[in-house]
This record gives structure tokens, C-alpha cells and sequence, in this order.
């Protein structure tokens, strides 16, 4: 059994066992089919070896930590394009969870060891069209090839120490306009003037919209006096009655995650979304 640092990939497919339960056998294999044509050319196009099929499962290794981040974006993104349209039943969600580290391999080629039950703990809180990864991958990655966004620290089963969970920044933006167009002159938000509506109120917020761009330099403001300070980056963790909360400030963003919601400020303005639902 000899040894090697990879980068170890687990993915599965979202409710799998409840869509099968209420599919024919010839369904299940046509599912099944259609989520490997998806999935394995990319796996190759990236350099990755599948060491096997667990089910619904892909396990696979990749020598670049870069290459397995990339290679889950991609399959997402080929899964997002083939889900378009498609019934709840018909479509093929899957969570992509990626460790590296040592792990042994035994003549067959199967693999062992902690990065690979790491990755499996991963997978299990990732979400359906997400690329979730851990700190080594993180640290070891091309940072400039892939946006990433801090989860926080997780402690799994039978893991001794906690694990710093990232995942891929894939944000649903909210719909940007800077505040000095609604309050413009002729910007039909406030009087004839082009005066802002009392009590703070536009036009847009009235129809149910919101002025965010433009509050990036909030970010830029708070994080050049934190820097008066020698703060430069700040990265807060508590564990609250409702659930986890993370504030990351770093680069002249910020970055919270509180009650499954994510929200994003930067100089490109505000992006906010929410988790989804966990499932099977």
C-alpha cells in the first residue's frame, strides 16, 4: 500500500433514494445514465480518476486542489443547464464536497484515511448545487481561479478536531442601482425636484425593490478604520440560539452568515441569498 497528498472529491445526488422510490427500474437506470454522461467528461477533462461509484456517489482524486474546485464548478454548472425546465423528479441536483490531504491506496487503487472521511463528513452538510471544500483545499488552491466564501468551523463525527469549511461563491445578486439614481433630478423617486420622498422612501422601495449599489464603500469604510487600528482583517464566530453566525472583514468586504441567510457587501454592492432547505 504506498501513499500520496491528493485531493479527494465525493459527490451524490440530492434525494436520490426518495426520486427512485417512485421510479421504474428502466427510469432509474436512464437517471443514472444521464447524471454519468454529465458528470464523468468532465471528471476527465479535469484530470480526475474515478477510484469508484458508490450508488449515486462519485469518488475521485486529483493531484491539483485548483483542478478538483474547478472540476466541481463545472459540473454544477453542466447540471444547472440540464435541470433547466425540468420536472422536480427529472432533475439532477448533487452535492460536491472536495478534501485534500495523505491517503493510502491499496493495490485495487481504492483510497484510505482521514482526507477521505473527511470529505465524506463534508458532503454531508453540503448543499444541492454547491461546491463545499476545507481549509487545506483552500490553502493549497489557485485563489485567483476560484471565488470562495468562509462557511466556518464544523466539528464532525468521529474527527478530532474542528474543520474550516469553505465553499464556492456562486451569489444570487440582488438587483443593483446606486442610490443617486433614484434620488436624481427627473428620477421620478421624489418630487418634482427630484428630492428623496420624505421619510427616506423611493419609488422602487415602494414597488418592492431596493436601492443596494453604491454601499459598497460601506466595506471600504468600516474596513479602513478598522485598519487605523491594525485591524485589517476580522473573522467573528458565535454559536447563537438560532443557529451559527459568521462575520468575515477582509479586502474591503464583508461577509455574514446568520439564520440561513448569506449576505455579501462589497464595492459591487450587496448580494444576498439564502440556504436552501437541507435534503435526504
Amino acid at each position: 500500500m504506498r501513499a500520496m497528498n491528493l485531493a479527494v472529491m465525493l459527490t451524490d445526488i440530492k434525494g436520490f433514494t426518495e426520486k427512485t422510490s417512485r421510479k421504474s427500474r428502466e427510469q432509474i437506470k436512464e437517471m443514472l445514465n444521464a447524471h454519468n454522461a454529465l458528470v464523468l467528461p468532465v471528471i476527465e477533462k479535469y484530470r480526475g480518476r474515478v477510484v469508484k461509484t458508490i450508488g449515486d456517489a462519485f469518488l475521485v482524486t486529483f493531484e491539483s486542489s485548483t483542478d478538483a474546485v474547478l472540476c466541481g464548478m463545472a459540473v454544477q454548472e453542466a447540471l444547472e443547464s440540464y435541470n433547466k425546465g425540468k420536472a422536480e423528479d427529472d432533475r439532477i441536483d448533487i452535492r460536491v464536497a472536495i478534501n485534500s490531504g495523505e491517503v493510502s491506496i491499496d493495490g485495487s487503487g481504492d483510497i484510505f484515511g482521514d482526507a477521505v472521511n473527511i470529505t465524506s463528513r463534508i458532503e454531508g452538510i453540503a448543499e444541492a448545487g454547491e461546491v463545499f471544500f476545507t481549509e487545506s483545499v483552500y490553502l493549497s488552491m489557485n485563489k485567483n481561479e476560484v471565488p470562495s466564501s468562509e462557511i466556518g468551523y464544523r466539528q464532525f463525527k468521529g474527527i478530532a478536531e474542528k474543520i474550516k469549511v469553505y465553499k464556492v461563491l456562486r451569489e444570487d445578486p440582488v438587483t443593483p442601482e446606486p442610490p443617486a439614481a433614484a434620488y436624481a433630478p427627473g428620477a421620478g423617486a421624489g418630487d418634482k425636484n427630484g428630492d428623496a420622498p420624505k421619510g427616506g422612501d423611493t419609488g422602487r422601495e415602494k414597488a418592492g425593490q431596493k436601492d443596494f449599489k453604491g454601499m459598497g464603500g460601506l466595506a471600504g469604510m468600516i474596513t479602513g478604520m478598522l485598519g487605523k487600528f491594525g485591524m485589517q482583517d476580522v473573522d467573528i464566530e458565535e454559536n447563537g440560539k438560532n443557529g451559527p453566525k459568521t462575520v468575515k472583514i477582509t479586502n474591503g468586504e464583508i461577509h455574514v452568515i446568520k439564520d440561513g441567510k448569506e449576505i455579501h457587501i462589497g464595492k459591487d454592492g450587496i448580494r444576498i441569498r439564502k440556504f436552501p432547505k437541507k435534503d435526504d
